[in-house]
């Protein structure tokens, strides 16, 4: 969990990893136009592609997703139970360590796991790349000097909740952002890091953008719910509730047959 007391922390770590990260991204971004102009969806299509998606609900708000590896295919979960701009940095996320991660995933028991961690080093690679390839700094920087010259008298925290729909992304992601790229001081960035931005929002804030999608999509599902490590290493709630979803969208489909 990012807080105040390691906001600081993060920001200066993230420097150490920028360049290679950085790298990374305009790598991506070769892939094709999609890539530089509509990322989320093209993510979404290259885990199409290349793994088995599994988009359920999990009530483990802790928790956003996981990139596994079993049986000869590569499973990518999304929590669609997180508000959508978290799911959108989830997508990211996870998609880092699908491209970038595949060998050692595949070769290894490794699950790549998202749960917010601040300074696991494996995770804040992915958290950077995410960042840096949703949100382009000189995008960030023109639509912030625009708010704060339309609403000078809002405080800091309220300028950061105003980007939030610009990037479709979470708070505490811009303010990292912001304060990466000197947009605003370490200090700044202390101090609203923790605030309550939920219970704080602009009368004209599009709210859906903090409701969950709770999609459902089953990709693979049956060999995944077979496998006998899967049922081994898997948390008990997580797979009881993709086995209940499944079975019950299964009747729900063969209703329809």
């Amino acid at each position: 969990m990012i807080t105040k007391s390691n906001v600081a922390e993060v920001v200066n770590s993230n420097y150490d990893i920028l360049s290679r990260v950085q790298s990374q991204v305009a790598s991506v971004k070769e892939l094709g136009m999609a890539f530089r102009n509509a990322p989320i969806e093209a993510i979404k299509q290259y885990i199409a592609k290349h793994a088995s998606l599994l988009m359920f609900p999990s009530n483990d708000l802790a928790y956003g997703g996981l990139v596994t590896y079993r049986d000869g295919r590569f499973y990518v979960h999304i929590n669609t139970k997180q508000p959508k701009v978290y799911e959108n940095f989830i997508w990211a996320h996870e998609f880092y360590h699908l491209y970038f991660e595949a060998e050692d995933i595949k070769s290894s028991d490794v699950s790549t796991y998202a749960d917010g961690s601040a300074l696991n080093e494996r995770e804040r690679n992915a958290n950077l790349f995410a960042a840096e390839l949703l949100i382009n700094r000189e995008v960030l920087a023109d639509i912030y000097r625009g708010l704060c010259e339309m609403h000078p008298h809002d405080k800091l925290a309220t300028q950061v909740i105003r980007l939030m729909p610009a990037f479709k992304l979470p708070y505490k992601a811009l303010v990292i952002k912001l304060a990466q790229d000197k947009l605003i001081e370490m200090h700044e960035a202390e101090e609203i890091i923790d605030y309550p931005y939920q219970q704080q929002l602009p009368a004209d804030f599009d709210s859906t953008l903090l409701l969950s999608s709770n999609s459902i999509q089953f990709d693979g599902i049956e060999e995944l719910l077979q496998d006998a490590t899967v049922k081994e290493n898997m948390r008990a709630t997580d797979y009881d509730t993709i086995a209940g979803l499944y079975a019950k969208h299964l009747t729900n489909f063969e209703k329809l047959l």
